[in-house]
């Protein structure tokens, strides 16, 4: 790159920047959670909020497209976490890295990819755009579980249901904490209509009700405790005689 080009880069940096101010002047705390940030990844965020195509291609070529933040979390994290689809589309076009971030910086961030993110939170559509773009369902979060299992303990049943029926992700991964999506869904949560047809759906799709916690006890046993009389029935059912 010639000194001309690095000039006008230069200044396609500033007025990024200025533009991302702009954006986000309304909002302290985000604005406050990335004032120490190094401008190339303020710049990039900048541009894909903007949907400034030229920008975000001229700092792809100036290697900045997969910046990350002081704690390892990629600009399409950010995106994921504002559900701003748009420019998550628009990054993803460009060819950055959807599964990107830091694991040196990211070690205390419970859910430091963008589809873990989006199982957490529920939400569906980002689950979609991120997995057709290539999304790892194998990635884990802080305590060791997939997308699926946070989604299953809140009760995030339409994000449940797309990620038995429309991705990989496995149904009996048990995290380090010893638990299964299953387990966590009957002991962390209550019995409401959405909690059961989570249960269902879990079971539909090769939730094995036998995988015991760390002391021994079912999601079966689980319930019987707590009387969760739906769920229960719905255990004895899947259970081996």
């Amino acid at each position: 790159m010639g000194y001309g080009s690095e000039h006008r880069v230069g200044f396609r940096l500033l007025g990024l920047l200025w533009a991302w101010g702009m954006l986000l002047g309304g909002t302290l705390a985000v604005s406050e959670a990335l004032a120490n940030e190094e401008e190339p990844f303020r710049a990039v965020l900048a541009a894909a909020q903007a949907q400034d195509r030229s920008g975000l291609q001229s700092l792809k070529a100036a290697g900045s497209l997969d910046r990350v933040d002081a704690e390892g979390r990629s600009v399409l994290w950010w995106l994921t976490a504002r559900r701003d689809y748009d420019a998550m589309a628009l990054l993803i076009e460009l060819g950055v890295e959807v599964d990107h971030h830091d694991p040196a910086r990211s070690g205390g961030v419970i859910d430091p990819t963008p589809f873990l993110y989006a199982g957490a939170h529920g939400d569906t559509r980002a689950l979609r755009l991120l997995y057709e773009a290539g999304a790892r369902t194998d990635r884990l979060n802080y305590y060791g579980g997939t997308a699926l299992i946070p989604a299953a303990e809140k009760g995030y049943r339409d994000a449940v249901r797309y990620l038995l029926a429309e991705t990989d992700v496995a149904v009996n991964h048990v995290n380090r904490l010893g638990w299964t999506a299953l387990m966590e869904a009957v002991v962390l949560s209550g019995e409401s209509e959405q909690q059961t047809e989570i249960v269902r759906l879990l079971l539909a799709h090769g939730a094995d009700p036998a995988i015991a916690d760390r002391d021994g006890v079912t999601a079966l046993q689980h319930a019987r405790r707590r009387r969760l009389d739906a769920l229960v029935e719905l255990l004895e059912a899947a259970s081996p005689p």
